[in-house]
């Protein structure tokens, strides 16, 4: 039978199918044990995709969703879920593609209702849309494949050491779209606890691996191509133990072992980190608590929490030592519900970059909660004064907050606003400053539900010449019965961390000086609105504006993206009418290419089935 006449054979008897076919049932007997049971949806329809990047297509295309789950003997002892789906997009499904995506995810769980619970879990997805996260701003949209794998099992006793095992590993590639470029990582991670109880001491240890591997696309970079790879092992041993006067004690140890590829420079560090405290509870109002820590290896623990975000990592700007040591006690007290006041005092000395620094510190806090004015009123406020041995000097640190929720006649308000000054980080020679606030408001017009709101935030890293993190979000929304839409307006600007999903925010308090950051800024608005003017008719659509610009030493480059989607969906008893369109207008100055435009639409209708 010629192809032609094949394709349109299968789609009348997929259409008949969909259309006139009755409820699908089968009875499937694998033992007295044993129950089954699936569901899904078949689907035909006129599909077709416009690009400027590669040829147009359109014509009939076929597609499905299915859930193939079960048990043996009891869900307790062996349960399972497979839910594959074939050619489905965001233009005649929920699934976030532009284009078709394809793929299977299951998992099943073993003796899970006994002492030694198992699970193990699987994933490969095909020509999927993800994101290219910018803080702040809308998401740059990708397109690639992904696969994940993982299993784990455990015991547990009441009277033996209990422990757990789990392994994971899973790979990506994409494409940015705008950039023409491939990027690629991958990760494999094992992990293994165990906890025990003996004569009221609670142990646990454990050891995590991870190691991972990234190609980085070519935005906001200097290099053709972005290269990193590392590994980490970290050990930990913890222990803990109740006291007298509702107390308790604890010690805890971690050391990590880190190597580090990027840039096409290597580096290893090992970190040993030790800390513990008591705390205790003398009246029923009084709480006191003293700790301390110690890190051997101050240098290694940033670079290793910066390489934990995936970022790319340079070799330590100097060889030399490096440590850190704290001590920190504190006592609150409850002068009556809603009112309570600390103090605290700290002593902390650090090694850093060939520097030594020595801080000592003292403050105190009231936090207040309680009616005001017809609504609810809560505020804190702390204040630290610290002086500092290297050059005889001090500063004084604020931390306040305040929130306040209330009706006035219709509306409905609640506000927040948070400040800070001269805040200690991580470091001791870097302090943070900054505010946030956030607001929102509704109101019942007649049907309608007016929602209006607002927020922002703003961080600037002192002693050091970091650029500011800044961030506003505006949004307005009406819904009623029937119907519902909404717009937003946001802007943002900082630096950050360039990873495999986009960039990062820097981690506060970590100096500039050793991180690859990447400057960024720019604004995203957008609009929705949805509607159901009648039973079973479902109607969406939105619009997303962004640009930005992002610049790494002497690259810069102006990036845009411009997505619009509309979906209707119509559902006559056990079978929908889908009908959807697409489109995305992206590109980045960087790549030297014209913006990349894909429009897809689609037609048809699918048809809800359970075989059994």
């Amino acid at each position: 039978m010629p192809r032609g006449i094949r394709s349109r054979t299968l789609g009348l008897a997929l259409a008949g199918l969909l259309c006139c076919g009755g409820t699908l049932r089968a009875q499937v007997q694998l033992g007295s044990e044993t129950q089954l049971g699936l569901n899904g949806s078949i689907s035909t329809g006129y599909t077709g995709i416009m690009t400027n990047v590669g040829p147009d297509s359109h014509g009939l295309s076929y597609g499905g969703t299915g859930d193939f789950d079960g048990f043996f003997h009891s869900p307790q002892f062996l349960s399972f879920d497979v839910a594959p789906f074939f050619n489905q997009s965001r233009a005649n499904s929920n699934y976030q593609s532009i284009t078709d995506a394809s793929g299977v995810s299951a998992s099943a769980n073993l003796f899970s209702g006994s002492q030694f619970p198992g699970y193990i879990n699987f994933s490969k997805i095909y020509n999927s849309e993800s994101n290219y996260a910018v803080p702040g701003l809308a998401n740059y949209v990708t397109d690639g494949n992904t696969e994940t794998f993982g299993l784990g099992w455990g015991a547990h006793f009441k009277s033996l050491p209990s422990f757990t095992l789990g392994y994971q590993q899973g790979n990506s590639d994409y494409s940015l779209y705008g950039t023409q470029q491939d990027s690629v990582s991958d990760y494999h991670s094992f992990y293994g606890n165990a906890n025990y109880v003996v004569d009221g001491f609670y142990l646990s240890g454990g050891i995590r691996y991870s190691n991972s591997s990234a190609v980085l696309p070519e935005i906001g970079s200097e290099e053709t191509e972005e290269k990193s790879d590392s590994d980490l092992t970290t050990y930990t041993f913890n222990m803990t133990r109740s006291l007298p006067l509702a107390g308790n004690t604890w010690v805890n140890f971690a050391r990590s072992s880190a190597t580090y590829d990027a840039l096409g420079e290597s580096t290893s560090e090992t970190t040993d980190t030790v800390t513990g405290g008591v705390a205790l509870k003398p009246t029923e109002r009084l709480t006191t608590q003293v700790s301390a820590d110690y890190d051997d290896n101050l240098a290694g623990y940033i670079i290793q929490q910066v390489a934990g975000t995936g970022a790319i990592v340079p070799a330590p700007t100097t060889e030399a030592p490096s440590h850190s040591w704290g001590l920190v006690g504190s006592a609150q007290y409850t002068i009556f519900q809603g009112l309570y006041v600390a103090g605290t005092f700290s002593q902390r000395q650090q090694l850093f970059l060939g520097e030594m620094y020595d801080s000592t510190a003292f403050g105190g806090s009231v936090n207040y909660g309680h009616g005001f004015l017809g609504g609810q009123f809560s505020a804190g406020l702390n204040i630290n004064h610290n002086s500092y041995s290297s050059d005889d000097g001090s500063m004084l640190g604020l931390l306040s907050n305040a929130v306040y929720i209330r009706r006035f006649g219709t509306w409905g308000f609640t506000t927040s606003f948070n400040y800070s000054r001269n805040v200690q980080t991580i470091l001791i020679a870097y302090t943070s400053s900054g505010y946030s606030y956030s607001g929102s408001a509704n109101r019942r017009i007649h049907r309608l539900t007016l929602t209006l709101g607002a927020n922002g935030s703003k961080t600037l890293l002192s002693q050091a010449l970091a650029p500011t993190y800044f961030t506003q979000n505006y949004t307005m929304g009406l819904s009623g019965r029937w119907l519902g839409a909404g717009g937003s307006y946001s802007r943002s600007n900082g630096s950050g961390l360039l990873t495999p999903a986009g960039i990062s925010t820097l981690p506060p308090g970590l100096p500039p000086t050793i991180l690859s950051t990447v400057l960024y800024g720019g604004t995203t608005y957008s609009a929705s609105v949805g509607s159901t003017p009648m039973q079973g008719l479902t109607i969406t659509g939105s619009f997303i504006n962004s640009r930005s610009n992002t610049q790494n030493g002497t690259l810069s480059s102006n990036n845009k993206t411009e997505q619009a989607y509309a979906y209707l969906n119509y559902k006559f008893r056990k079978v929908y009418f889908n009908a959807g369109y697409s489109r995305l207008l992206q590109g980045f100055s960087t790549s030297g290419l014209a913006p990349t435009l894909v429009s897809t639409y689609y037609a048809g209708i699918s048809r809800w089935f359970k075989a059994f």
